[in-house]
């Protein structure tokens, strides 16, 4: 076979191949922690979201004006649930208590501010004053059988102590009596909360517990009452859904702008015939390698469809202006087609290489999702310029092979060769051009936002119903989460343990407001060990005359307290079982909260509720780092203060390159040194008119719209390159009217690409839409200004010619 053939054979095998692997492994994934930085704090908050995070308990909220019908609604919801496929449990109500076995036992889950109040108990004053308490309990009207039956086996209530400065909660400060449901606002709400099978980060985990709770809510639903769903299933599935309607709308709205640029530069509708089916290829070839990234799309990585067929509409410009070029210079169809490819082959192709480069210096950048896009729509960039360079001038012979018609001069070109016609209007034009800079420095840089809010889809039905629970319910607030790692399990629960105590002192001195812990239910066996050797260095079995005493003092039954007084004297050292099987339904909830494995590694959560100000959050790590170095302290503000620093150092990095590979390669293609740092001022008044169309605009600022700007460098800087290689060869004037047309229709597609992310529902999208489409713009219009001004203002004779 000819190359040829074998060149048509290896398109439709990677078509195909391509085609395959977009079908069948091309996902979307909700996982927000591509988002973050990967290192320091940051790192850990990523990881606890990857580790801890995909398990979140679902939590159906069940409103209405009638409390009765909430509560049938809730309890049918609840069986319901017990039922579905997709879900491991059900819990529609606090557990009840049961009787301790041993009350002593209290020590092995109490925190060291609890032990020393079991210790200030079991003195002879102590149990007069708790024993007071619990008659009191006892004379209350209409009392519960099993709350006898547990004042019995403990009459001092030992048990309760570690829980009484902490309620237990299973959510964001959801609590409730033992036994009783979840309910606020007179019980006119009530919360359900089920444990799905599977991580919420696997689409179809988290695709079929929705589907199941969705067709409980329909079998059981009720006039007047409401229910609606949250958590990590729900919501990562409302993403991937909000991710798979953006890519297709940007992706679809790209292409219809960018088309109608196109054919509102050559007047031609046939011309989308040789341009669209090329580009369509690249794209779907850049999406067979999208389907190849292991953890999915996220986020920011969808922006790559919209954003390559923007950019890749520009070589199809350039290469059908060439194609009529050769036609009207009388070449026959077929000749026309390889005139075309020699005239713009290599200046695309260069364009189309910087552009890459420019995309792929992202991947420099510490923020895994800029890296994804940077090389999809690098690789994206050079498809479709290939798929174009090899499609469009043969299908475009053949559409043009009639007479082509005179083109048609564009009137507002004469006003762009205007502006700059003399050199007195050329240092005008360039002084109007340079005011953005002075603004710019008076004004400054626009500051930084909230980058990680920025990325949120807002709205979501899951979201809305979550700020639901926390108004009817309560939450916690910005707490930190303490991360402790190893590779053996006791010690990183020992270790944990460890940091409870420490941060339980802070509770006490009032840097802390609250401490969640594995030590408070689940301690390690060391820390069980020490804790009862000091509630035996107290002697309970030497103290049960003194409660014999105080039992016979208060007016209580010796007989009926005989498994107290036993407990007193031979205090067991058998902790029940901490395995999730044997806790009922609470303990695999709270053991799922604080203790995941990742790979070989153990990982112990510990939640903080620092109090406010500066100094608590000091004296907070400064505890950590004192009672275990290696934890890492985390939490939300982690991720602003990283993603800052990831601003400043990424986009100077990034940045530097992208402007060296800029200057590098228009050194190279234009030959002359001069006419690179004309390109290069030309990006220096567009990134001035991008800060201040952002200050006057309130677009929001954030790390992931700034890494775009140095990719506005390679992707602009064609208009500029294509102008100053016409004016190598002719006048100024010429090189305008020639290429004006041309740089304008690139420039509206690309500027098509990123305006085409407005339609995204992420907020963060929209901004980093709204950054490209400005920088584009003003490219071209620095490009159709600043290149003639810097040309006529250094050539000797006025820019007659250079």
């Amino acid at each position: 076979m000819s190359r040829r053939t074998w060149g048509r054979v290896a398109v439709v095998v990677v078509t195909v191949v391509s085609a395959w692997l977009t079908a069948s492994h091309l996902r979307l994934s909700a996982d927000m922690s591509a988002l973050f930085p990967s290192s320091g704090d940051a790192r850990a908050l990523g990881r606890w979201t990857r580790v801890f995070g995909g398990r979140d308990p679902a939590v159906v909220l069940v409103r209405g004006a009638s409390a009765d019908d909430v509560a049938a609604a809730a309890d049918a919801i609840a069986e319901g649930l017990r039922h579905a496929p997709s879900v491991e449990r059900v819990l529609d109500r606090a557990p009840a208590l049961a009787p301790p076995r041993d009350p002593t036992l209290a020590w092995a889950v109490a925190g060291k501010t609890a032990r020393a109040r079991l210790a200030a108990i079991v003195t002879p004053e102590g149990m007069r004053e708790r024993l007071a308490g619990t008659r009191d309990l006892l004379l209350a009207p209409a009392l519960d059988a099993r709350i006898l039956e547990w004042l019995a086996r403990d009459p001092l209530r030992l048990a309760q102590v570690p829980w009484e400065e902490r309620p237990p909660d299973l959510l964001s400060g959801l609590s409730a009596a033992p036994g009783s449901a979840f309910s606020a606002d007179e019980g006119r709400a009530r919360l359900v909360v089920a444990q799905p099978k599977g991580s919420a980060f696997e689409s179809e985990a988290a695709r079929a517990l929705v589907e199941d709770v969705e067709r409980v809510f329909a079998a059981v639903a009720r006039p007047g009452v409401a229910a609606e769903l949250t958590g990590g299933h729900a919501i990562a599935r409302d993403i991937e859904q909000t991710l798979k309607r953006d890519l297709a709308v940007s992706g679809g709205l790209s292409l219809v702008l960018a088309a109608l640029a196109f054919v509102v530069t050559f007047r031609r509708a046939r011309a989308l015939v040789a341009v669209l089916p090329p580009l369509a290829l690249g794209t779907l070839w850049t999406t067979g390698l999208a389907a190849l990234v292991p953890q999915g799309l996220d986020a920011v990585a969808i922006a790559f469809a919209a954003v390559v067929v923007g950019v890749g509409v520009d070589t199809g410009v350039h290469v059908y202006g060439a194609l009529l070029d050769a036609r009207r210079q009388g070449f026959p169809p077929h000749e026309a087609a390889h005139a075309a490819r020699r005239a713009v082959g290599q200046p695309t192709l260069t364009a189309a290489l910087v552009a890459a480069a420019a995309f792929a210096s992202l991947a420099l950048g510490e923020l895994r999702a800029m890296r994804e896009l940077g090389l999809l729509c690098a690789a994206g960039e050079l498809l479709t310029a290939v798929a174009i360079l090899l499609v469009t001038p043969e299908v475009g012979a053949w559409l043009e092979r009639r007479d082509v018609p005179p083109e048609a001069r564009a009137r507002w070109v004469d006003v762009v060769v205007g502006l700059t016609a003399t050199r007195r209007r050329a240092l005008l034009a360039a002084a109007v051009c340079a005011l953005p800079l002075g603004g710019l420095l008076l004004a400054g840089w626009p500051r930084p936002a909230d980058a990680l809010v920025a990325m949120t889809p807002r709205g979501l039905p899951s979201l809305v119903a979550e700020e639901h629970v926390r108004a009817l319910f309560g939450g916690r607030g910005l707490e930190r989460i303490v991360l402790t790692a190893d590779v053996d399990e006791q010690r990183a629960r020992q270790r944990a343990d460890r940091l409870a105590g420490a941060l339980d002192d802070l509770v006490r001195q009032g840097a802390v407001e609250g401490v969640d812990a594995l030590a408070t239910f689940a301690p390690s066996e060391a820390t069980v060990r020490a804790r009862l050797d000091e509630r035996d260095a107290l002697d309970l079995p030497g103290r049960r005359p003194a409660l014999e005493q105080a039992l016979r003092e208060a007016g209580f039954d010796l007989r009926a307290c005989a498994p107290a007084l036993e407990a007193f004297s031979h205090p067991t050292r058998d902790l029940p079982s901490t395995e999730p099987s044997s806790g009922g339904d609470l303990l695999p909830w709270l053991l799922g909260r604080h203790l995941r494995h990742d790979g070989a590694e153990t990982l112990v959560a510990t939640y903080v509720l620092p109090a406010a100000g500066p100094a608590a959050e000091a004296r907070l790590r400064a505890a950590v780092a004192s009672a275990d170095p290696a934890s890492v302290v985390t939490g939300l503000d982690a991720i602003e203060r990283a993603l800052h620093d990831v601003l400043e150092r990424d986009l100077w990095l990034v940045g530097a390159v992208a402007i060296a590979i800029v200057g590098l390669a228009m050194r190279v293609a234009l030959r002359s040194a001069r006419y690179a740092l004309v390109a290069l001022a030309t990006l220096a008044c567009e990134m001035a008119v991008v800060g201040v169309a952002m200050r006057v605009l309130a677009v929001r600022w954030h790390v992931y719209d700034a890494l775009v700007l140095p990719v506005l460098f390679g992707v602009t800087i064609d208009e500029s390159m294509f102008l100053l290689a016409a004016a190598r060869e002719r006048s100024i004037e010429d090189a305008l009217r020639a290429q004006a047309p041309l740089v304008v229709a690139t420039a509206l597609t690309t500027a098509a690409g990123f305006l085409a992310l407005l339609a995204c529902r992420c907020q963060g999208l929209r901004d980093l839409g709204a950054v490209g489409a400005i920088g584009v713009l003003a490219g071209l219009a620095a490009a159709l200004v600043v290149v003639p001004a810097a040309l006529r203002g250094l050539s000797r004779d006025g820019g007659a010619g250079v």
